[in-house]
């Protein structure tokens, strides 16, 4: 597979996640929903590496405490979090339709940011364009009717 094609199954599964916690949100306490949900990914993570590892697919390569693992751990904390905050702003009355679109049109914003800041990636004036329209999409989803 492609990038491409791994990048629209993650936009299907993130929609079942974003999906779900809107659904939950309310409900269940979200720090426990958190805890659930990504324990839960770290149970199938888990089984997904040693079905990989014993396969020889892959190899676990990186010592467990490196600057690597570090980074990987505030990923994760990161994700941890963001669940927590995402099914706060669902029960704070946040409608999936304008919740989702404005926090993506943010992360498109800001990995553009950090991209071109941190990493030395080229920016082409389409993706200027883009990130304006991001902006405006952020403006005009949240603005007050």
């Amino acid at each position: 597979m492609n990038w491409l094609q791994f990048s629209l199954i993650t936009v299907v599964l993130y929609s079942i996640h974003d999906i779900t916690l809107k659904h939950l949100a309310g409900s269940v306490n979200s720090t426990l929903a958190s805890v659930l949900i990504n324990g839960s990914a770290a149970i199938v993570l888990f089984i997904y590496l040693l079905t990989q590892t014993s396969a020889g697919k892959i190899s676990l390569g990186t010592p467990l405490w490196s600057a690597t693992t570090f980074f990987l751990l505030v990923a994760g904390a990161s994700l941890g979090i963001a669940t927590i905050t995402f099914m706060n702003a669902f029960a704070s009355d946040g409608q999936l339709s304008i919740a989702v679109p404005v926090v993506y049109a943010g992360v498109i914003v800001l990995c553009l940011l950090v991209g071109v800041m941190f990493f030395s990636e080229t920016l082409h004036w389409k993706q200027l364009i883009g990130a304006g329209l991001a902006i405006a999409g952020i403006y005009l989803m949240s603005a007050p009717k």
